[in-house]
Order: C-alpha cells, then sequence, then structure tokens
C-alpha cells in the first residue's frame, strides 16, 4: 500500500509487510478485548544482547472482535497518538481517523461503499478537512483488481492491479508508476493447504529483485519469515513465538551479516506481545 497516510498504520500494527491475511497480528484468537505491543531497541556488548523498551502499541476490540482503536504510547506510559475505526458493510472499514496526544484530529480516511456493500472508493483528508488523495477500486466479481490512486488535484500517481487464481487466492500483484512504467510486480505462492508461502518479487525487466518465505511450524502457525535478496542471498529472519491461544507472544528480528569471515544471524529488534482476555 502506497498510500502515505496509511503506511502509518502499517507500520504502528506491527504487521507483516507482506503476509497480508496470514499476518499472526490480524485476527487475534481468543476474543481479547485487546492486546499491547512493546517493541525494543537492541544493543551489544562483548558478544551479549540487552533490549530496552522503545515503544508501545495498544490495539482495542469490540465484542465483534474488530480493531476499534490502535493507539501508540511512550515507554512511561504516555499516549502519542491514536487511530479510531468504524466499520461499514460486512465488517469492512468505513473509516479510519488519527488523532493526536491532545485529541486533535490529524488526519482521516473515508470509505464509500457501491450497492453492492464493495469499497468503491477512499478518500484521505487532513485535519481541516481538506482532500488530500483519493483511491478508486474496481472489482472483477468479487475480485478486487485495479486500485488506482489520486491526489488532491486529480492527478494519478500510481496503480495497482491484482489477479487471483480459481480459488480467489491473489497470485499476481502489479504497481505502476503515474506514466504507466511497472514499479513492481509480485508473484505469490502457496502451499498445499493453502497458506502463503513465498512472495518472489520482479522489477520492470523481469528480474527478480526479492523474495519473500513464510515457514509454517507443525500447528500451521507462522514460525517464520524470511528475505532473500536478488543475489539469492538471505538479508533477514523473523521469528514467532506463541501462546496456548496460539497468539504471538514473541518477535524477534535478525539481520544477515558477514562477522570475521563468517555468516551470523545478527538480532537487531524484538517485540512482546501482551493479551487482555474478558473476565470469565
Amino acid at each position: 500500500m502506497k498510500k502515505f497516510l496509511l503506511s502509518a498504520l502499517v507500520l504502528a500494527a506491527g504487521f507483516l509487510a507482506f503476509a497480508y491475511d496470514d499476518s499472526p497480528f490480524m485476527k487475534p484468537n481468543g476474543a481479547p478485548k485487546s492486546y499491547t505491543q512493546t517493541e525494543f531497541t537492541i544493543s551489544t556488548k562483548f558478544g551479549d544482547y540487552f533490549r530496552t523498551p522503545a515503544v508501545k502499541y495498544k490495539h482495542t476490540f469490540n465484542e465483534a472482535g474488530l480493531e476499534i482503536e490502535s493507539a501508540e504510547y511512550s515507554v512511561a506510559g504516555q499516549l502519542a497518538s491514536k487511530i479510531v475505526y468504524e466499520y461499514g458493510p460486512g465488517q469492512q472499514i468505513a473509516s479510519q481517523s488519527c488523532y493526536d496526544a491532545d485529541g486533535n484530529l490529524f488526519w482521516k480516511v473515508s470509505a464509500i461503499f457501491d450497492k453492492n456493500g464493495k469499497k468503491a472508493e477512499e478518500n484521505e483528508y487532513d485535519a481541516k478537512g481538506a482532500l488530500l488523495g483519493k483511491t478508486i477500486y474496481k472489482y472483477d466479481g468479487s475480485d478486487s483488481i485495479d486500485e488506482t490512486y489520486y491526489n488532491s488535484r486529480g492527478d494519478l500517481i500510481w496503480k495497482n492491479t491484482y489477479k487471483y487464481n480459481s480459488e480467489q487466492k491473489l497470485i499476481e500483484n502489479c504497481s505502476y508508476f503515474s506514466n504507466g512504467a511497472l514499479d513492481v510486480k509480485k508473484i505469490y505462492v502457496y502451499t498445499s493447504d493453502g497458506k502463503l508461502s513465498e512472495i518472489n518479487s520482479y522489477n520492470h525487466l523481469n528480474e527478480q529483485v526479492a523474495r519473500e518465505q513464510n515457514i509454517y511450524n507443525a500447528e500451521g502457525l507462522l514460525a517464520e519469515y524470511a528475505v532473500y535478496g536478488s543475489d539469492g542471498k538471505r538479508r533477514s529472519r523473523v521469528f514467532y513465538k506463541y501462546d496456548a491461544n496460539k497468539n504471538v507472544i514473541k518477535q524477534t528480528t535478525y539481520n544477515i551479516a558477514q562477522k570475521f569471515g563468517n555468516t551470523v544471524n545478527e538480532m537487531v529488534g524484538q517485540s512482546d506481545f501482551d493479551y487482555e482476555y474478558p473476565n470469565p
């Protein structure tokens, strides 16, 4: 997603870069009231790792299991900003409103749905209600096949197109610049049981520039996410640990580096997740 406003949502939510509906963070199991993600910075001294809390994100859900608020806090518990979600047809997000620590509106994104309940348009506004950008959606049956973004003047900024297989799983996503030139093409690969396995990215010359891989454990839960460069070498790895409800409780990120002639996994980030469940 290239909308400059919504990029903040992706970062704050802690979602994987590509594992859209396979992300362990999208719909926590056990119907929690909320969960809090604490991110840590990592430092090393004499070969040992030390972690320091950096920021916290709290995600709050309603009784239907829909996220209604995501908020960013300092380590000391001070609110920095929050996003409030409202829903429309089919429990789709109808609006997202971002507020600062004092409750002032920072920006808002609103959706318009067609007569079939599909999102036809999405508009981005600044704090004063001025239009910043607009996305138009087109469909083939139930599948979204075209997503086009315009700025406030109506100039085309970028376009995404989508293709699906017979099981309505996304198999190709192409992103284009405003002049129609291809930015990147992504090919999606699935396991035999339908889980997202890989995304292979190609440039306008059809040269592979990256490969992203999901590895699942015996329970079918995402255990590792890895990124490979154009040379086929692994660049980074993310590992996940789960609780009894099969919700992620720890996410650890490593970069692959060359140290003293050896390939090493260098820890560069870690997140802990705490869930609040309703009283029995």
